[in-house]
């Protein structure tokens, strides 16, 4: 190993991050170095155990898509939630004041020129930073934050593009504090490649999580107010409805109420 790949695994990466490819890839020879082993050194940039230092995120329901010249595949829900944790990571930054550099990666070209064309250049400004690229244009690079898309979704799949350790040791080692992986479990556990051994380190270190959890979490957050709204005893409240006051309010709200239950029925179906 060169000095440099060292440096970088010894003095820049969190030693969350730096685990699993540095006994995967490197006989676990790398010690890390007394600066990225303090608390301190780790960074907190969306609330949430999903968005930890090291995550394996599991995408539920997708379905990969080929290019319109079939040789590339990309995955549209991936690319979904790509866009929401980068929109949620560039209002984190615009209220911390603070800056950061976010990449995006993923082995196949056609969902790299897919995200690319949706996010644009419209978060590139005030200190936050967004590369989109693929595993080879990201070689030699680091960014804070990395998001991984790994794209297949069914035990079908032809994954042999993910396959390559040097790919996937450049993938997993270009985040300086939060390295997320998105990924179908049901592909890549069944995929008999590193990636299969990632996944299920993922799970042994508790660092495995499903989307749509995250997002039922959000939902039961703005139920609560709702039935808490819906159940009181507000004498006041019952008069006006009785009375016929503020009834589009009162509408509004029940209408509200019963589209995140329908919500969250679908999402909870889709878990299990």
């Amino acid at each position: 190993m060169s000095a440099n790949c060292q440096h970088w695994f010894r003095a820049i990466m969190h030693p969350s991050i730096s685990l699993f490819p540095n006994s995967k890839f490197y006989s676990s020879q790398i010690s890390d170095g007394p600066n990225v082993k303090p608390k301190a050194y780790e960074k907190t940039f969306i609330l949430g155990p999903m968005f930890g230092s090291y995550s394996f995120i599991n995408i539920n329901g997708a379905r990969e898509e080929k290019d319109e010249i079939g040789h590339s595949l990309k995955n549209m829900v991936e690319v979904d939630v790509v866009l929401k944790i980068v929109h949620s990571l560039s209002q984190a930054c615009v209220d911390s004041k603070g800056k950061m550099s976010i990449g995006v990666v993923s082995p196949y070209s056609a969902q790299v020129v897919t995200i690319q064309r949706k996010i644009g250049k419209k978060y590139n400004c005030n200190g936050f930073n967004v590369k989109v690229s693929s595993v080879d244009g990201f070689q030699g690079g680091e960014e804070d934050i990395i998001i991984i898309s790994t794209v297949p979704c069914n035990t079908g799949s032809s994954i042999w593009f993910l396959l390559s350790n040097q790919r996937t040791n450049v993938a997993l080692t270009r985040a300086r504090y939060c390295l997320w992986t998105l990924g179908n479990f049901k592909t890549l556990s069944k995929s008999n490649s590193v990636w299969e051994e990632l996944v299920m380190d993922a799970k042994n270190r508790g660092c495995f999580f499903n989307a749509n959890a995250n997002a039922i979490t959000k939902d039961i957050q703005q139920i609560v107010p709702l039935l808490d709204y819906f159940n009181s005893n507000d004498e006041g409240r019952s008069l006006e409805i009785m009375e016929g006051k503020n009834v589009e309010d009162h509408e509004s709200k029940a209408k509200r109420l019963l589209q995140l239950l329908c919500k969250l029925i679908l999402k909870v179906s889709s878990v299990f």
